[in-house]
C-alpha cells in the first residue's frame, strides 16, 4: 500500500525530540522506537515480527479474512498474495505503462497553459493528485478518472479517501469497532460505490475483452490480472482481481502527490539543487516526454527524488508489529511477547548518526558524497516505502509518475519564491502557493502547491513562487 495518512505523525516525531533515549512508549503495549538495529530486526527479509491487529482496520470488507497487501497480518498469506501480481509491478513491467503517464503529462501541462492564461488561482497539490489519480486510473484500467479534465473530486474520491484513511488510523486503535464503522461509512461520506463500480465495470469490460481478443490485448494492469486468470483460475480468483485495482486507485495518489510537492516545494528552496537539476536534464539532450530508462541516467534526478522522500516521508507513523515469541531486546531493552514496536520513518530519517549533522537539510549531495559504508547505512535505514519483504509493491509504479513528470516541469517552467511570502520548512498543516508566468503573455496566475499533510490541505500560510513558461 502506497499511501498512508499521517495522521499520528506530529506526537510520535515530537517525542523523539525529547532527551529521554530511543525508546518512546506512545501507549500501554505499545513503543516506538529510534534505532538501526531495531529496524532491521523489526521489518527485514525473514522478520518474525507479524503485523498487529492495528491494520485489521484497512481491510476492504467488514470480513477480516478478506485482506488486501497492506492489511494482511500473517507474512506467509502476504507472500502468496504477493506473489501472484509482484510480476504487474515489477521494473520491466514499467515499459508497458509509460505510454499511460505521458498521456497524462500532455494533459497536465494542457491544463497549466490554460490556467495561466486566464491567471486563475488553483491548488498545485490538489492539480498533482489529479495527475496522480488519473495516471493510476490509465495504468490500472487503460481509462483515466478524468481528474486533469473535471480539476474536481471526481466521484467524491478525495474526501472518500481522506476520511477513510482517517477512520482507519483510528480504528485501528478500537479494531472492535470496525465492523461497526464499515456499516456506518456511506453515512458518514466514506461509501467505496464509486470507486468499486469503476473498478467493477473495467473488469468485467476486461474479461469481455479477453473472450474476443487473442492477440494486441491492452497492456493494462487489470487486463494482466485477468489474463492471469484465465491461464491460471484456481490461483487467481475474482476477489483477487477486485482487489487488486481498488487498492492501486487508494494507495496510488496521495503518496505520489505528496512527494511530488515535496520535490518541486524543496528545489525552490534550494536554488543550488534547482540549478543542477536544471543543468542536468539540459545536458540530457531531452526535449519531449523522458522514457524511464532517460531518467534513471540522470544521477542528480535521483538523489534529488530520494532526498525529497526522506526529509518528508509520506507514512507518517510507526509501522507496528508485534513482538513474537520468546521475547527479544531492541534498542538495549528487552520487550516481551505481544508487544507493538514500531520505527517511525519520520524519526528514523532525521537521526543524524544515520544522515550526518544536517540530517534535517534537504541536500541531495549526501547521497553522492556518501562512501561506501555510510552509502549503505543509509540505504538500509531509507523507509520512504516501508523496508524487508512487506515494502509497497507499487513504489516503482510511483518512482515511474515522478521520474516523468519532474524534468518535465523543471525544464519547462521557470521558478522564482516570492520573496515576502517565503516560508522555512513545513509542517503537517502548511501550504505554499506557486504563480505561473505565460512568457508570450505575461499573465500570472497563483498554483497552491501543497499537499504535506499527506492529504487535504489546509489553509494556514501560503509561499508564493513564480514559474515562467518557457
Amino acid at each position: 500500500m502506497a499511501s498512508i495518512v499521517s495522521f499520528l505523525q506530529p506526537p510520535f516525531t515530537l517525542a523523539h525530540t525529547i532527551p529521554t533515549g530511543p525508546i518512546v512508549r506512545v501507549a500501554p503495549n505499545w513503543y516506538s522506537i529510534s534505532d538501526p538495529t531495531a529496524a532491521k530486526l523489526i521489518y527485514g527479509h525473514g522478520s518474525k515480527y507479524q503485523k498487529s491487529e492495528w491494520y485489521d482496520a484497512w481491510n476492504p470488507m467488514d470480513d477480516l479474512s478478506l485482506t488486501n497487501l497492506f492489511s494482511v497480518r500473517s507474512s506467509t498469506k502476504h507472500a502468496e498474495d504477493r506473489k501472484k501480481v509482484a510480476s504487474l509491478y515489477s521494473m520491466t513491467s514499467l515499459v508497458a505503462y509509460e505510454p499511460f503517464v505521458d498521456n497524462c503529462i500532455e494533459i497536465f501541462k494542457q491544463r497549466l497553459d490554460e490556467f495561466a492564461t486566464k491567471g486563475q488561482l488553483i491548488d498545485m497539490g490538489h492539480w498533482l493528485q489529479c495527475y496522480a489519480f488519473d495516471v493510476i486510473g490509465k495504468i490500472t484500467f487503460g481509462e483515466r478518472f478524468g481528474f486533469l479534465d473535471a480539476g474536481n473530486d471526481v466521484g467524491n474520491m478525495i474526501d472518500f479517501l481522506d476520511g477513510s484513511f482517517t477512520a482507519c488510523s483510528y480504528f485501528g486503535l478500537y479494531v472492535w469497532l470496525f465492523p461497526m464503522f464499515m456499516k456506518l461509512s456511506k453515512y458518514l461520506g466514506m461509501d467505496q460505490a464509486y470507486v468499486a463500480s469503476f473498478s467493477f465495470r473495467h473488469i468485467q469490460e476486461a474479461k469481455a475483452t479477453m473472450k474476443n481478443y487473442h492477440v494486441d490485448l491492452p497492456s493494462h494492469m487489470t487486463m494482466k490480472v485477468v489474463q492471469a486468470q484465465a491461464q491460471n483460475p484456481e490461483k487467481i480468483s475474482d476477489y483477487d482481481i477486485l482487489v487488486t485495482a481498488s487498492s492501486n486507485v487508494g494507495a496510488g495518489s496521495d503518496t505520489t502527490a505528496i512527494s511530488l510537492s515535496s520535490v518541486l516545494y524543496h528545489l525552490l528552496h534550494t536554488p543550488a539543487s534547482m540549478k543542477r537539476l536544471r543543468e542536468e536534464i539540459k545536458l540530457s539532450g531531452i526535449t519531449g516526454n523522458p522514457t524511464f530508462k532517460e531518467t534513471q541516467a540522470m544521477p542528480y534526478l535521483q538523489v534529488v527524488i530520494k532526498e525529497a522522500l526522506r526529509v518528508h516521508p509520506a507514512t507518517g507513523f510507526p509501522l507496528f508489529r508485534v513482538v513474537p515469541q520468546g521475547g527479544e531486546v531492541l534498542a538495549g531493552q528487552f520487550f516481551p511477547e505481544g508487544t507493538n514496536v514500531g520505527v517511525n520513518s519520520w524519526v528514523s530519517h532525521y537521526d543524524t548518526n544515520i544522515y550526518g549533522p544536517d540530517a534535517a537539510t534537504f541536500r541531495p549531495e549526501r547521497w553522492l558524497e556518501a562512501d561506501e559504508q555510510q552509502s549503505k547505512l543509509m540505504e538500509q535505514n531509507f523507509m520512504a516505502f516501508g523496508i524487508g519483504s512487506r515494502t509497497c509493491i507499487g513504489k516503482n509504479i510511483s518512482f515511474l509518475e515522478m521520474n516523468k513528470l519532474i524534468p518535465v516541469l523543471v525544464r519547462d517552467f521557470d521558478f522564482e519564491l516570492s520573496q515576502d511570502n517565503k516560508v522555512d520548512g513545513w509542517t503537517a498543516r502548511t501550504r505554499c502557493s506557486l504563480t505561473v508566468k505565460e512568457s508570450s503573455s505575461s499573465k500570472t496566475i497563483v498554483i497552491l502547491i501543497c499537499a504535506m499533510d499527506n492529504r487535504q490541505c489546509y489553509n494556514t500560510r501560503t509561499v508564493v513562487f513564480g514559474v515562467k513558461r518557457k
